[in-house]
This record gives structure tokens, C-alpha cells and sequence, in this order.
């Protein structure tokens, strides 16, 4: 138990830290002279806590769907070209578990 508080404590002071020196308008190596701290800490700090502080935001964006997938007139067929060996052409409607397995084969070859 005693490790977890001195962990909180820690991040804690590097979280305080961080933000006065955002507010200070120092370049970070010399907030950390002023200050008498470890650059090598002040960044490891400032990375973890990026990721801790990271806020995830999630926006709904609506889809318009389509009953139908629409070709353009002049596309009858999909060229699809495998590295520098494999040349494969698609007609419309084609069969996708065939492809799966076609494109199976050909990686472990």
C-alpha cells in the first residue's frame, strides 16, 4: 500500500509540475534548471501522462446509405496486381470467398 501513495504522490507533483510549466511559457530544459528537476524525468512524465490525460470523444456521424453498389459505365471488370508476379481481373459480381481463398493461396506461396 505504502508504494501506491508514493506512486500518486509522484505523478501528483509531476502533474503539478507539467502544468506550471505549460502556464510558464519556458522551453522544458530550462523550467527543469529552474526548478532543479531531471529533464530525462520531466519528459518520461509528460509522455506517461499525455496518455493518461488523453481524453477519448466520440462523435456520431451519420452514414447515408445505398441500396446499391452503382458502377460507373465504362468499369466492366477490377485489375487487381499482387506484388510483381500476380495479375488478377475481376468481372462484377464476383465470387469474394474465391477471392479469400485465391488471395490465401498466393501469400503463402
Amino acid at each position: 500500500m505504502e508504494k501506491s501513495k508514493d506512486s500518486s504522490g509522484r505523478r501528483r507533483f509531476w502533474q503539478q509540475h507539467l502544468q506550471n510549466w505549460k502556464s510558464s511559457g519556458l522551453s522544458q530544459a530550462k523550467y527543469c534548471r529552474q526548478h532543479e528537476l531531471s529533464l530525462k524525468s520531466f519528459v518520461y512524465w509528460k509522455r506517461k501522462d499525455k496518455g493518461l490525460s488523453t481524453a477519448v470523444c466520440l462523435v456520431e456521424v451519420p452514414v447515408q446509405r445505398q441500396s446499391k453498389v452503382s458502377y460507373p459505365p465504362y468499369s466492366s471488370s477490377l485489375s487487381l496486381v499482387v506484388g510483381s508476379h500476380y495479375r488478377i481481373e475481376l468481372d462484377r459480381g464476383f465470387d469474394t470467398q474465391v477471392l479469400d481463398q485465391l488471395l490465401g493461396f498466393l501469400e503463402r506461396r
